[in-house]
């Protein structure tokens, strides 16, 4: 199993980005831009695709994760990136992946071997194969201990650790990894209280949370309780088998593409909630005056519920959403019939389940 126990110190030095596109896109502008934590984006840079190619040049900056982008919404293509010192080559034709660097590459290979192992795993559970689920469900455990612990000081390691605070692991592992934490974060500002505190939650969670195949289609759905608009608590449980369908969709006050998507599905929820369609919104929002002031501006006719830990939450590790916005259609027993819908793809499917 690869792992990753080199940390690397960086000047700041310069970042050559080479970017491989198909032809169709000549002559039209890829964007570039860095990410300021959880809710803010900056732009950086764009350039023109010429023969199938673009390039970006600047200071290295390996704080936070950029993302380039081609394309207008539904249509987007993008690839996350590290801006590292070196060169660094993005494919976005075939593969969506941005290569060349440390960082770069540590990212690709921890994200291919994480769903390799996810992978393993539900093919057992599907098989019925108890020994090799338990086997797989080890490795996997495994897996996130030690590059969490071996790539702990840097950006890749950082991410790896917000995205898998929720993944199963064994008790005295948790308990280990805390204790490692807590030990680092006295030498190392790079470790937060905020890390300290997310593990130390884990463990209080560990005997009752059990983990289930959730966001995938013929699964059930995950109950969670939220805040409403005025900070009542609610579970999506309060909302299920209430109508025939239950359309859940999760959105953010940043989200641009989120908030230019409402408007179609407040068409599609005009045309169907006399048919048996409801829907339920749940925003990823950390910050409730945004959500509130955009909640203004968009009048949604339906029920609103936030979930106030963002996209790193374990509602977000549940249904297994890695970008917004995304839906998901229920029928009245609460199983999901469809998984990463839009207004668009959401009408088609109501058509097929017969709501005409």
């Amino acid at each position: 199993m690869l792992l990753f126990p080199f940390i690397l110190v960086y000047s700041q030095g310069k970042y050559h980005i080479n970017g491989i596109l198909n032809n169709d896109y000549n002559g039209k502008y890829v964007k570039l831009f860095q990410f300021q934590g959880d809710t803010l984006i900056t732009s950086i840079d764009s350039a023109k695709v010429q023969r199938g190619e673009f390039f970006f040049e600047g200071t290295a900056n390996v704080d936070e994760f950029a993302i380039v982008t081609i394309g207008k919404y539904p249509y987007v293509k993008s690839v996350e990136v590290v801006l590292e010192e070196g060169n660094i080559c993005v494919y976005m034709d075939t593969a969506f992946v941005a290569s060349g660097t440390y960082l770069n590459d540590l990212h690709n290979s921890l994200n291919s071997e994480i769903n390799r192992l996810y992978k393993l795993y539900y093919d057992f559970v599907e098989k019925e194969d108890a020994i090799g689920r338990d086997k797989a469900h080890d490795d996997y455990q495994k897996f996130i201990y030690n590059a969490t612990i071996e790539n702990r000081l840097n950006l890749v390691g950082r991410r790896f650790i917000a995205d898998n605070k929720s993944a199963i692991w064994p008790l005295e592992n948790l308990v280990k990894l805390h204790e490692k934490l807590e030990a680092l974060q006295n030498n190392n500002s790079l470790v937060t209280q905020a890390d300290i505190k997310g593990f130390k939650e884990l463990l209080d969670k560990q005997a009752a949370f059990t983990k289930k195949q959730a966001g995938t289609v013929n699964s059930q759905y995950f109950d969670f309780v939220l805040q409403d608009t005025l900070g009542m608590k609610r579970s999506i449980s309060e909302y299920v088998g209430k109508s025939r369908l239950l359309f859940v969709d999760f959105w953010a006050s940043w989200c641009s593409p989120c908030r230019a998507d409402i408007p179609h599905i407040k068409e599609v929820y005009e045309k169907y909630k006399d048919k048996g369609l409801n829907v339920l919104a749940i925003s990823f929002d950390s910050n409730k005056a945004a959500w509130k002031s955009a909640l203004k501006k968009l009048k949604m006719p339906w029920e609103q519920l936030i979930e106030v830990n963002g996209t790193n939450s374990d509602l977000a590790k549940a249904y297994q959403i890695y970008g917004i916005p995304y839906g998901i259609l229920l029928d009245s027993e609460g199983t999901i019939i469809a998984v990463g819908l839009h207004a668009q793809s959401l009408e088609e499917l109501l058509l097929k389940e017969g709501l005409k």
